[in-house]
């Protein structure tokens, strides 16, 4: 609980003083859609193999201070789980009793940016995600009240997030980029599951379009 609580004060500090410090010249900078594949990190050998996430989505970006940005996202992706002995692992999708989840994820990553060159600019971040688990579809005699709970329990649906990305912009008002992101999953931290600490990690790598102003 104190790692738990610990977590929480960081993120607050890190929202509530540092954001009004930077928000000196805070302006909408781009709109942007992506698509990432991401690798799901499973250590639990008794389920399916870690499995390989297709991910779209929404970016802003607001301009802060010099440099530094904000980039909130929030993306889409589907994933099976199997519930077993409290904790829920992804399934294979032939598994008789899964609940296929339909999940969002929410990210808040605070950048800073270089420009190698007059048409490409690169982009390093880092900022709380979340991760949130509906329950779509049931099969066999599985309980989507279980894996979502299991999730909410113990702030399962929190991570931290590094990202680097190289944007090419083509047009004046256009740019395509191509990244790749790691989100950790802090809860590992205080959950008391006994697994690994890179278990439910996602990692991986994207392209996507924005719209530049």
């Amino acid at each position: 609980m104190r790692k738990k609580a610990f977590c929480y004060i960081i993120f607050a500090a890190f929202i509530s003083a540092g954001f009004p410090a930077l928000a000196q010249d805070f302006a909408l900078q781009s709109l942007g859609a992506f698509h990432d594949t991401l690798w799901l990190a499973n250590s639990d050998k008794d389920s399916a193999p870690s499995p390989i996430l297709s991910v779209w989505g929404f970016s802003m970006r607001f301009g802060l201070m010099g440099a530094l940005s904000v980039a909130p996202e929030i993306a889409f992706y589907e994933v099976e789980y199997l519930y077993r002995d409290g904790v829920a692992y992804p399934a294979e999708i032939e598994f008789a009793d899964a609940v296929r989840t339909f999940n969002i994820l929410l990210s808040i990553p605070f950048a800073y940016h270089f420009v190698p060159a007059d048409d490409m600019v690169i982009h390093v971040g880092t900022g709380p995600a979340f991760s949130f688990k509906i329950p779509r579809r049931t099969y066999g005699d599985a309980s989507g009240g279980d894996v979502a709970g299991y999730f909410l329990k113990k702030s399962r649906y929190l991570h931290w997030e590094a990202a680097a990305s190289l944007e090419w912009r083509f047009y004046e008002s256009l740019a395509i980029y191509i990244r790749t992101r790691i989100l950790l999953p802090l809860y590992r931290q205080w959950d008391g599951d006994s697994l690994p600490f890179y278990d439910g990690m996602m990692a991986g790598v994207g392209f996507g379009l924005r719209l530049l102003f």
